[in-house]
């Protein structure tokens, strides 16, 4: 009896129930025959409240997706960032959508959100899962869900939701999308060899024989000098750095310590040479002002990154200015290696960050200006990059925390704010690690004021910040004794000495 209904139906009936959700068809069935010879066990009114389910719209409203419906900026970034925490979904759902596993889809639009249904083959067997997608208007998708094992509930991260997430972006981005094919829907390919052709247009045998070479040492073995010899290929090895061959392992490298110190090859010491060329001893307003200009963009330029390596930058500053001594050293080489790092705040971040400066804009009639990084002319090896410049004394600073992106703002919902009830606003916390990044970036930049944009999805403020001069000086002091200390010796380590004594220590 149960075998011939659909998938919903049975949760339903097993909802009504008050039985469990999970599980495939199979075990749907088997569990509402079970409860029919057991009398519901008894329990009929209580309903399984852990399994979360979407509210979706009904069926009736739902169209097939084409070249004209009218679809969310969805993008390859906003579903990287959904997935970021899995992210080998997103391979395996690029080969199955281009494998045409994607049977359907359709589409329907209730306010804001945009809700697709999509049905995605199984991979083994010859089922098919239904997916659900709820889309946000600016294109981040909010919840999904699907009916294989992995993507029960609201937050689904199985690869047939990735499948659909892909289906929808490839339409968005080409207007077509690539659908399960039946047999008469494909070309025949009765004509097409099941394995290339790969034989050789020469035969082998008629191919020219390899001479054997008649250069040979006239010297006898027992006559040749083996120390010199030695010393000669030694020589050959290390005077071609550029050879394939694995042997200059076998020796120990140049000590680049001992060049340093005992010759004086040049007028200039080579470690001022090396931080004469990354911009760090010296700066010039238009060195600043090229840095500036070939970095915007900031995580989308490749430069950016480059230029931001053997800097200390203003979002460091609170950490750095809290180290303990002993945990300095293993800091520098974890920032002068650091890689780019993704979570759900930081990909909430990037998403959010040009939404609300654009409704900062608008609300306000403001032009801001973007930037790239801005490096300190009194010390440049301290830079910092604003998330805009509002004329010729402030710069904007953007900030959408993730654990009240549904509140309202106050100093209760976001911890770094507090209550000013003299002149009845909201202040930024001068402990916290935003302060020591907006001083940090009023000092890079020489302005005097920021405005701090703080966005979530019920809300905006802006919290009005002035530049301390008392309190730079202290932050300053900490990081300077950082950089010459620590970060310096990291920075010629790599990029002088060449990790001299961990290549000396491995031989």
């Amino acid at each position: 009896m149960y075998s011939t209904w659909r998938v919903s139906e049975l949760k339903a009936e097993l909802k009504k129930r008050g039985a469990s959700l999970r599980g495939r068809k199979a075990d749907l069935v088997e569990r509402l025959e079970l409860y029919d010879q057991n009398f519901n066990f008894g329990n009929s009114e209580n309903q399984d409240e852990d399994d979360l389910t979407m509210n979706l719209p009904e069926s009736n409203t739902y169209r097939d997706i084409n070249s004209c419906t009218l679809l969310p900026p969805l993008t390859k970034m906003h579903i990287r960032h959904y997935f970021c925490c899995v992210d080998n979904k997103l391979d395996k759902a690029k080969s199955l959508y281009e494998s045409r596993y994607l049977i359907l889809a359709r589409a329907t639009t209730v306010g804001d959100s945009t809700f697709v249904k999509g049905y995605c083959k199984k991979t083994m067997k010859a089922l098919q899962y239904e997916v659900d997608v709820k889309i946000h208007k600016n294109g981040t998708p909010q919840e999904s869900h699907c009916e294989c094992p992995a993507g029960s509930g609201i937050e689904a991260k199985c690869k047939h939701v990735a499948v659909l997430l892909t289906g929808i972006e490839h339409m968005v981005r080409h207007k077509i999308i690539l659908l399960h094919q039946v047999s008469t829907q494909r070309l025949q390919t009765f004509h097409v060899p099941k394995t290339p052709f790969t034989a050789s247009p020469i035969v082998a045998h008629k191919l020219p024989k390899k001479k054997n070479s008649k250069r040979f040492s006239p010297y006898p073995i027992h006559m040749i000098d083996k120390e010199s010899y030695n010393n000669k290929i030694r020589n050959l090895i290390l005077n071609y750095p550029n050879s394939t061959m694995p042997l200059k392992h076998l020796y120990e490298p140049a000590n680049p310590y001992a060049i340093i110190a005992d010759h004086a090859y040049t007028s200039s010491n080579p470690e001022d040479k090396i931080l004469e060329k990354l911009c760090l001893l010296n700066v010039n307003e238009e060195s600043i002002k090229n840095i500036e200009k070939i970095t915007r963009g900031q995580k989308s330029n490749s430069m950016w990154y480059e230029e931001r390596k053997h800097r200390v930058t203003a979002s460091n500053f609170h950490t750095v200015c809290h180290l303990k001594a002993s945990s300095k050293l293993s800091y520098s080489k974890q920032l002068f290696s650091k890689k780019p790092f993704s979570s759900r705040p930081t990909t909430h971040g990037i998403l959010n960050e040009p939404i609300a400066l654009k409704e900062y804009q608008s609300q306000y009639e403001l032009n801001i200006e973007f930037c790239g990084l801005f490096v300190s002319k009194q010390r440049p090896y301290l830079g910092a990059t604003p998330d805009g410049l509002l004329g010729d004394d402030t710069i904007i600073e953007i900030k959408c925390p993730y654990s009240t992106r549904n509140n309202i703002i106050t100093a209760a919902t976001v911890p770094y704010l507090l209550n000013d009830s003299l002149n009845k606003k909201l202040l930024l916390k001068k402990t916290s690690p935003i302060y020591y990044q907006i001083q940090g970036q009023l000092y890079c930049t020489n302005r005097i004021y920021c405005n701090l944009i703080i966005y979530t999805y019920k809300d905006m403020k802006v919290v009005y910040i002035t530049r301390d001069d008392h309190f730079i000086s202290e932050m300053l002091e900490k990081l300077d004794d950082f950089y010459n200390n620590f970060f310096k010796g990291i920075i010629l380590n790599n990029y002088l000495y060449n990790n001299y004594h961990l290549i000396k220590k491995q031989n």
